[in-house]
């Protein structure tokens, strides 16, 4: 039987130690030419050949279930990991790659292999659907998915913890195609949504929801709402949900569509492809149909739930054309992801100098307060200063404050206040020459070396001068040491700001062009507040 496995990225699992199994790729493996005739028990198996499997969001539990029932009758033993959906890019990117993901949509698949710049040819049919339904007690009338995702008491998961909003999103694209909404009026209802998302904490638990006598909403897949729905039942049977009930827009809904990637490395596709074929075999079983039912998830075919669960029959949306829908996709995720970013500030003699009555370094510091009480809550925030030889002999930066969230605690004050009293005292030290290249290098290195897939990361550097280090490295040598360590499931732009116009904006541009950056100039005093802003908040994907 197929071993367990703990899921080690950041936490991110919902669901730890479980065999997971995935679906056929059918396709895949009439492209390779493979078929197999699987024997009737395993001790017929001359060699049983371990499967390792990665499964995003909260499918773990149902897909195990049916890797179970596969290796009863096959020659696999799977192993699965569930995995958070924001760890996936970076996991297939990393060196344990695995043989089998199975994610909640092809857009997902096809999202992750745009940002990794790989294209998967084995991705297989669907193991199951699950529509996206608006579940919450005293549900207001729901005309359509844009007035659903305007509606201020609703909470939904973030694209990088579950694709629940991401279906949501294709429900108004639709809506803007048949002519419903413009286009402008869609793009303000998204961005309108992630700036709540990025200030809230995602879908509450349907069962804290019943506990509130409160007015509440949130976006979950079908199958999360029969799931509570059957455990509410078991537990008081005279209830079916307590409170709560489930419904979808009217002018219909879009589902999750359970499906597998062939992932494994070249050396391992055929194995890949003859374990999806064995579990190809399970899902069309009899076995398989309980599996499925017993986990409140449609067949394929969108077919409603058995004994009258989740929301019945539903109007399914035509989806839109599929690259509008990856394109506006991936504005989405940039839009909603949290930001972490590690800010670099130049504290040289030459920010005392005079910027309109008042010192460049007193409106940084003014900028810098104000921008801190604007942020989402969920930012992170880390701090350094740079000068030459700040951190020591030879070495031009200094940690002020580590990257964390700014509305945890630290020895008992919120990090924003400790950002605040260390903006303010940094800015009232400065000295000495700018040593600019040594720093960036130094600020990507530890970005990229605490990375966190569920945020947007970055560096924000700014400076009001050029590289005054004898001793540093050159630019060439900066932009060749950011290229060699680009890593495409690993994207941290360096974000680049330019305080008057003594600073070197030619080298920032350089700088920031190598990561995919980009870089603003405060010409006037009064524009880096502003400015300091758009750099904080930068997301590089939403280029």
């Amino acid at each position: 039987m197929g071993r367990h496995v703990n899921n080690t990225d950041g936490g991110a699992s919902h669901s730890t130690g479980l065999r997971v199994g995935v679906s056929v790729a059918l396709v895949a493996v009439l492209a390779i030419g493979v078929y197999v005739v699987w024997d009737s028990t395993r001790a017929s198996c001359d060699k049983v050949e371990p499967v390792s499997v990665i499964a995003e969001g909260d499918l773990a539990d149902y897909v195990s279930e049916l890797a179970d029932q596969t290796e009863q009758s096959s020659c696999f033993d799977f192993t699965v990991e569930a995995i958070a959906a924001s760890h996936v890019a970076d996991r297939l990117a990393g060196s344990r790659t695995p043989d089998i993901w199975v994610a909640e949509s092809q857009s997902r698949i096809r999202q992750v292999g745009t940002a990794l710049g790989h294209t998967w040819s084995g991705i297989g049919p669907s193991i199951g659907t699950s529509p996206i339904v608006v579940a919450g007690r005293d549900l207001p009338k729901v005309p359509s998915w844009s007035k659903v995702l305007a509606t201020p008491p609703l909470r939904v998961d973030s694209p990088a913890t579950s694709d629940v909003s991401n279906a949501a999103v294709v429900g108004a694209l639709a809506e803007m195609s048949n002519g419903s909404m413009t286009h402008t009026q869609l793009i303000d209802t998204l961005t309108g949504r992630a700036l709540r998302m990025n200030d809230e904490d995602g879908a509450p638990d349907l069962a804290t929801m019943a506990a509130d006598d409160g007015t509440s909403l949130a976006l979950v897949s079908e199958r999360a709402y029969a799931t509570f729905a059957a455990d509410a039942g078991a537990k008081a049977p005279e209830i079916t949900a307590p409170g709560i009930t489930a419904t979808v827009p009217e002018t219909g809904t879009v589902a999750l569509d359970y499906r597998v990637a062939n992932v494994a490395p070249s050396g391992r596709a055929v194995t890949s492809n003859d374990a999806i074929m064995a579990l190809a075999d399970t899902v069309k079983s009899d076995d398989g149909a309980r599996i499925r039912s017993e986990h409140h998830v449609r067949p394929a075919d969108g077919s409603p739930l058995p004994d009258g669960e989740g929301v019945g029959e539903v109007t399914m949306i035509d989806a839109p054309d599929r690259a509008f829908i990856d394109n506006i996709g991936r504005k989405w995720t940039a839009l909603t992801r949290p930001i972490r970013a590690l800010v670099v500030q130049d504290v040289s003699g030459s920010m005392r100098q005079d910027a309109g009555g008042r010192s460049r370094a007193a409106l940084l510091k003014e900028a810098s307060v104000y921008g801190l009480r604007k942020l989402p809550k969920n930012t992170a925030l880390g701090y350094w200063e740079f000068s030459i030889d700040r951190g020591g002999s030879g070495t031009p930066y200094r940690e002020v404050a580590p990257i964390a969230p700014v509305l945890d605690k630290t020895d008992g004050v919120l990090n924003r206040d400790v950002l605040t009293r260390a903006i303010d005292t940094s800015l009232t030290n400065l000295g000495g020459g700018t040593g600019l290249y040594d720093t960036a290098l130094a600020a990507f290195k530890k970005v990229y070396d605490t990375y966190d897939p569920a945020y947007s990361n970055s560096v924000i550097l700014m400076t009001d001068g050029r590289n005054e280090d004898p001793h540093s490295i050159s630019l060439d040598q900066l932009v060749s040491e950011l290229n060699i360590m680009k890593n495409p499931a690993r994207r941290i732009p360096i974000v680049t700001i330019g305080i008057s116009d003594d600073a070197d904006a030619d080298a920032l541009e350089r700088i920031s062009e190598a990561t995919r950056g980009s870089t603003f100039v405060a010409h006037d005093p009064k524009d880096i507040g502003s400015i300091l802003l758009k750099a904080v908040s930068y997301r590089v994907e939403d280029a």
